[in-house]
This record gives C-alpha cells, sequence and structure tokens, in this order.
C-alpha cells in the first residue's frame, strides 16, 4: 500500500464527511467525464478495501467494467430514479457539487469531495490528494493510489515498445495543441524509428483525413475499452489534459502532457505511471493565454520533453501489469 504524504492537516470532520465515513454501503456517482471518473474510482476503491459496499454509476466506468473486476459498477444514474436507488445507500458521494446533478436533492446523507479540498494548487497530484484523505479525513486505514483497474487476461503490457499513442483532442479547443505542431511531431517521431497512432472518437476523423495521406497510423477501436487495451500495449503516450492521458496512465503507460495552464495540470496530471508535463517557455495571462499556447509550444520543445521522459523511464524495472 502506498504511504500516506506527511504534513496533511488535522481534519474537524463536517456532517456529510463524518456521514461517509461512516457508511457501510456508498453510492459513488460519477461526473461525466473520463479523467474525473478515473480519479474518484480511486476513492471508490478504497473505501471497497476497508470493507465499504460500494456502487459506482457512471457511463464511462461501465464502458471499462470488465477492467474493475472487483467493483460493482453500473451506468449513470439518472435523475429521476436517483431518490429511488439512493434510499438503499447510508451514502452517496461525488467529486464536483451538482455534477451530474446535487445529491442533496435525492439523498438523505451526501458527499461531495471537491467542497472538501482544494482544487487545484501549488504542491500535491490530485489522485494523491485523493488517497490522502481517504486515510486522514475518512480514517481508511488501508489505502493506496490504485483504482482497481485490472488489465484484461491476453493483453500485453507496453508489447509495441515504440508505439506512440497520440491524443490530439480534447474537451475544448483551449486545452489542443494547433494540429499542425502534432503532425510536425508524429513526423519527428517516425524519423527517430517510433510508430506514432493517433487516437480519435470516429466524429473526430474527418477533420484529421491528412493522417492517413501522411502514412501516420489511427487507432482504430470504437470502444473505450479496445481504446484502453491499445494503450495497454502501446509504449508512451503524447496528448493534451485530457481523459485519455488518464486512462493512459492507469493502464500502466508513461504519458507528456501538453498544457498552456501548468498549475493547474500539475494538479491535475496523470498519477499511476511516470508523467510529465510540457509548456511554452513564456505564457501571457488573461484570455492570451488559452488561444496562444497552443502555437507558441513548439514540436521541438515537447521533443525534448518525451526525450525526458524516455529517460526518466528507462531502467525503472517493468511494472507487473
Amino acid at each position: 500500500m502506498a504511504t500516506p504524504a506527511r504534513g496533511m492537516p488535522t481534519y474537524a470532520l463536517d456532517q456529510h464527511e463524518q456521514q461517509l465515513r461512516e457508511a457501510q454501503s456508498v453510492a459513488v456517482l460519477m461526473a461525466p467525464r473520463l479523467g474525473d471518473t478515473l480519479l474518484m474510482m480511486n476513492m471508490a476503491q478504497n473505501l471497497a478495501r476497508n470493507s465499504r459496499r460500494v456502487t459506482v454509476f457512471g457511463d464511462y466506468a461501465y464502458m471499462l467494467r470488465a477492467w474493475f473486476p472487483k467493483l460493482d459498477v453500473r451506468p449513470s444514474l439518472a435523475e429521476a430514479e436517483a431518490g429511488k436507488v439512493l434510499a438503499d445507500f447510508d451514502c452517496a458521494a461525488q467529486m464536483h457539487v451538482g455534477w451530474p446533478y446535487a445529491l442533496h436533492d435525492h439523498a438523505q446523507h451526501y458527499f461531495y469531495y471537491d467542497a472538501h479540498v482544494v482544487i487545484t494548487g501549488k504542491g500535491f497530484i490530485k489522485l494523491n490528494q485523493i488517497r490522502d484523505y481517504c486515510h486522514d479525513a475518512l480514517g481508511l486505514p488501508e489505502v493506496g493510489l490504485d483504482n482497481g483497474l485490472v488489465p484484461l487476461a491476453g493483453l500485453r503490457y507496453r508489447h509495441h515498445v515504440r508505439r506512440v499513442a497520440i491524443h490530439p483532442t480534447s474537451t475544448g479547443s483551449q486545452r489542443c495543441w494547433a494540429p499542425e505542431h502534432f503532425i510536425q511531431l508524429a513526423q519527428q517521431l517516425v524519423a527517430m524509428g517510433y510508430e506514432p497512432m493517433f487516437i480519435l472518437v470516429l466524429h473526430e476523423r474527418a477533420e484529421w483525413r491528412c493522417l492517413e495521406a501522411l502514412g501516420l497510423g489511427i487507432c482504430q477501436s470504437e470502444s473505450l475499452s479496445d481504446v484502453a487495451a491499445a494503450l495497454h500495449e502501446s509504449g508512451w503516450f503524447i496528448g493534451n489534459e485530457s481523459g485519455v492521458g488518464h486512462l493512459a496512465s492507469n493502464v500502466g503507460i508513461p504519458t507528456l502532457t501538453l498544457t498552456g495552464r501548468p498549475t493547474r495540470t500539475r494538479a491535475w496530471r496523470p498519477g499511476w505511471s511516470p508523467s510529465r508535463i510540457v509548456y511554452p517557455a513564456y505564457i501571457p495571462g488573461g484570455r492570451l493565454r488559452d488561444r496562444l499556447w497552443r502555437t507558441w509550444l513548439r514540436p521541438a520543445q515537447v521533443m525534448r520533453a518525451f526525450k525526458r521522459l524516455v529517460k526518466q523511464y528507462k531502467g525503472q524495472p517493468a511494472i507487473s501489469r
């Protein structure tokens, strides 16, 4: 088990924290975001590890349910059914206040994680923060960083060690590095003997038709579980701040995250496997930051950061997965 970080504050628990701490049956509702889901699965796993009966409600988790064999994972709970379903649990919990909806409208005992912690800041990684909170505030004696994910049988961990999974999209354009830079980076990777593989959902591929003409690979998997399998067998991951980066890390792959918001990304970066972030040497403030970082971060900078990630990972013992 991972050891909780020292120097955590002594908690004066409010009633909602106390209710979760004492609950024997817990419903964990996931926000409709892949990264948030994987992070919050750590709390679900730590609760289950300490003999709590945990049921997870979330579509992303349900798409990956075969990867979470020891947790009860169900599709997202419709708000119209929440009152009836949540009445069967001692406490309902979710990461964000009111997302996917307000729990206090439907459950007698409820808990919002982000109402009790610093959401973004220096000096912590979100995954570690959740693990430490489970130990220090919820009083769970056995905690770890894992979230219950177990690779499917038959997969070969990092079998394609020269394959670099690239995720060029995200939930918003301001989070996305310039497309032409992704293409230049992929071509540089090819020149170095790597095998870039772009991860795109079906509706995104029309905007990236140039990849095929340039001889750059696209992951043809359609289901999220298949994407997880492709990532697990890849050697590396490079991409925007997104849930796919968290998934790559969760299945054991070293990750490099491109960003124009380094403070936020340091806190929210993937935390299960070796990871680095890269951003422009100079970032303006305000609205200019979100517009200009996308082009100011150059492919050469990203390539240097990738080489540092490779050097960081080199020589480490293989992870048993």
